[in-house]
Order: C-alpha cells, then sequence, then structure tokens
C-alpha cells in the first residue's frame, strides 16, 4: 500500500485492536494489551464484558460458554466484537496427570474404543484488555473419576485420551468481583 493510500489504522499512532479473537493470545501469553480497546475502570458500577479465551494444551482459541452458564452480558460471544472487551478471561491447561480410569466408549461408526481419563491442572487469569495488566491469577484443578458420555478430538488429537476439563461454574465465582458490579 502507498502512503498517499494508507488509513488511519495503519499508522503507527493509530489505537491498535485485534481484528479478531484470536489477537486476543498475546494477552494471555505476553500481558500486551491493545491501546484502542476499552479503558477498565471497576469504580464504575457496570458490566465489564470480557472475551473469554482457552488453551486446552495446545493452542489459544475463543470460547463462548453455553447460554446460563454466565449472566447475559459478561461474556462476548463468537458474535461479539473483541475490541469492545475491557477484560480477557485466560484459563489455561497446565498439566494433565493420568487418573488410571478406563472408559469404553463407541465410535460415531459403531466401532468400540477405550480411553484413558486425564485430571488436569490449569491457570485462571483475569488481564486489562487495554493494558495487558493481570488482575487476578489462579491455579487450579478438574479432576473426576467419572466416564465421559462422549468426546469430541480435532484433527491430529490423541482420540483414546480424555482430559477432564475446567467449566465455567469452577471459576464463575472468581471472575465475577471483576466482571460483575
Amino acid at each position: 500500500m502507498s502512503p498517499s493510500t494508507s488509513s488511519a489504522a495503519d499508522s503507527p499512532d493509530a489505537p491498535e485492536v485485534p481484528a479478531t479473537a484470536l489477537d486476543l493470545e498475546r494477552v494471555c501469553t505476553d500481558g500486551l494489551g491493545y491501546s484502542g480497546m476499552p479503558a477498565y475502570d471497576r469504580t464504575k458500577k457496570t458490566v465489564h464484558p470480557a472475551m473469554l479465551m482457552n488453551n486446552p494444551g495446545d493452542s489459544w482459541s475463543q470460547f463462548e460458554p453455553p447460554a446460563g452458564d454466565f449472566p447475559k452480558g459478561w461474556i462476548l460471544g463468537y458474535s461479539g466484537k473483541p475490541a469492545d472487551a475491557e477484560l480477557v478471561v485466560c484459563v489455561e491447561r497446565t498439566k494433565a496427570s493420568p487418573t488410571g480410569k478406563k472408559c469404553d466408549m463407541e465410535s460415531d461408526d459403531g466401532k468400540p474404543f477405550t480411553v484413558s481419563t486425564y485430571n488436569t491442572s490449569y491457570r485462571l487469569k483475569v488481564v486489562e484488555a487495554r493494558t495487558g495488566k493481570e488482575l487476578y491469577k489462579y491455579t487450579g484443578e478438574a479432576k473426576s473419576d467419572e466416564c465421559p458420555m462422549y468426546i469430541f478430538t480435532s484433527e491430529g488429537e490423541d482420540k483414546d485420551k480424555y482430559y477432564n476439563e475446567v467449566r465455567p461454574k469452577d471459576y464463575r465465582k472468581r471472575v465475577q468481583p471483576f466482571i460483575a458490579p
């Protein structure tokens, strides 16, 4: 692009905003905020919208919890604009340890297979989207000796392992003081 056709957004002085939710990975991993995002002011008695980012062990992605897991307006969904978030909630699996439990499952095509279950440790952080400042950090565990009803796997994932996942109910009360009035 030539200088005569560049926009204000291309200017090094223009406030920076994330183009997609995936751009918020740097807020979770490096504490680098986006200068064009809304300022977080805890003294304002209003909901401070957050984008929820999840890293189950391989890469960061946006996570939209099922309806009802958080009050309306707390977490920006897939249709929300990442640039509207005041906070980024980062949930990252940090460790997995075998439970010793094996679960008999059946694939979509009816073939039996066995899954080993794993307890997981996770790190939860609440970070200001604009500044990258960490406001809260917590380390927890997701443990269960239950077999899953079903599992979803992606290309390249080990299909015979099931990792107990941290669920929104596990950290909802921990993020509430930062998001809600």
